[in-house]
């Protein structure tokens, strides 16, 4: 058919199905991301697809939103829920995961703030395809995927005419020199003289030596338990090439995750449990039409290339790189409904930033923001806390949009000067306004020559 219907093939479930000796012993599915149509010839025309799971998807969305008091896997579940993916989604957690007071997705694809939040607390995810569909699943622990059904996997060299049955025929097994520890360190206000300091140390370092020691700060965690898990992640993740094997061949019942126990090497230290993190298929269908009949004889062609860790290796995919924000954001003082003043024990107040399409502008707004003051002291200093509908300047500690911190004021059309510009530019001034009322109390100098005054009002 050289006139297929775009519409009716782009951006709908495909199915694609492994058969072997008249019976399907794999199924990928998925949805058709792109759709082309190619040259035609004497009796058909060819058309290529791209099939990519749900997953992919969000990639294509983008957003600046905050969630607040959520852990990892719920702030994942929000996420999918938006993409309607739940249904088919599944959480695999062996250890409970600490609840993150602010998290913030600062304009990163739906996509990497999910697969960069989740890698941070250990997770990874796979598929499991049917002939209905496939489904999502997250996990923090590589032995939670189980074992592949069915007997061991073949190690057979020889040419395919010698095979009788599916093998893997290449087996390249390497191990890597990668960092022996990972060290982090963070800081928080709250305990300024205690050093968030986590370190994690690798297990298999038989091979190399343990003092390749990578040090990060921040750390990006709050907290000893939190930092403990976030550096053995890192750790994992940065030595997930260790130890590893490539393996190629024709068994078409590899599935990620899902570990199997190979035979026939001819080292005995080989023949073990593998599991693949990553698999690749080829394949070639001939059929016999004219435009193909010097290949016609060739039969089907399948081929498979997998990145396969030893089955009880904790492998983690490598950690991604966390956005940075340019520079500082205007934002607006906010508070509940009534107040005017709106702050914690340590002078923080809550902020509505523009660019939050959900956010009500109330106390929920955001979490609680450290705010800069011209002098910080040990029970002395200089305090102005901001007003509920104030502008203000928001910087962010290490370009971290999950550590804001208010480091300026600034006047807007809505919240004025206490003078009339330029009309008062010589006049330098000091004024409050009293709290749910129409008073104020000011100090302020005038520098016109000629005119010098200092004023000083009280209510």
């Amino acid at each position: 058919d050289a006139a297929v219907k775009f519409g009716e093939i782009l951006d709908r479930p495909a199915l694609f199905t492994l058969w072997q000796g008249g019976q399907p012993v794999r199924y990928v599915h998925g949805l058709v991301s792109s759709f082309q149509q190619g040259e035609t010839g004497f009796s058909r025309t060819r058309y290529r697809a791209v099939v990519e799971p749900r997953l992919a998807r969000l990639r294509l969305c983008s957003d600046w939103r905050i969630f607040q008091t959520l852990s990892v896997p719920d702030i994942a579940n929000e996420m999918l829920k938006k993409h309607a993916l739940t249904l088919d989604y599944e959480l695999r957690a062996a250890k409970p995961h600490t609840v993150r007071e602010y998290c913030v997705q600062a304009g990163d694809t739906d996509y990497h703030f999910v697969e960069r939040i989740m890698r941070e607390e250990g997770f990874f995810y796979g598929f499991l395809h049917s002939e209905e569909g496939h489904r999502l699943i997250h996990c923090d622990y590589l032995w939670i995927f189980g074992k592949q059904p069915g007997p061991p996997v073949e190690y057979n060299p020889k040419p395919g005419a010698d095979r009788p049955a599916p093998a893997l025929h290449r087996f390249t097994y390497t191990e890597n020199v990668r960092s022996a520890r990972q060290v982090q360190r963070d800081y928080s206000f709250k305990n300024p003289k205690y050093p968030e300091q986590s370190t994690y140390e690798a297990t298999d370092l038989e091979h190399q030596a343990d003092s390749y020691e990578r040090y990060d700060y921040p750390g990006r965690y709050r907290g000893e338990k939190p930092g403990e898990a976030f550096s053995r992640s890192r750790l994992l993740g940065l030595r997930g090439d260790a130890c590893q094997v490539i393996a190629e061949g024709d068994d078409a019942r590899l599935v990620p995750g899902l570990f199997f126990d190979m035979v026939g090497h001819p080292r005995d230290s080989m023949n073990r449990g593998w599991r693949p993190v990553r698999l690749e298929h080829r394949g070639k269908q001939y059929v016999s039409q004219e435009e193909e009949s010097a290949e016609a004889d060739r039969g089907t062609h399948y081929h498979c290339i997998a990145t396969l860790v030893p089955h009880e290796a904790e492998w983690r995919p490598e950690p991604l790189p966390k956005p940075r924000i340019d520079g500082p954001q205007p934002a607006t003082v906010v508070g509940p409904k009534g107040e005017e003043i709106y702050c914690d024990e340590y002078g923080r107040v809550k902020v509505q930033f523009p660019w939050d399409r959900l956010g009500k502008e109330d106390e929920h707004s955001s979490c609680w923001i450290q705010v800069s003051q011209n002098i910080a002291g040990a029970l002395w200093g200089h305090m102005a806390i901001p007003r509920i509908g104030q502008g203000v300047i928001v910087s962010y500690q290490n370009g971290d949009a999950d550590q804001p911190v208010i480091t300026g004021r600034c006047y807007t059309a809505i919240q004025r000067p206490p003078y009339e510009l330029p009309a008062n530019k010589t006049r330098m001034t000091l004024k409050s306004q009293t709290h749910k009322g129409d008073g104020f109390n000011e100090l302020s100098f005038e520098d016109e020559a000629g005119q010098e005054e200092v004023f000083i009002h009280a209510q």
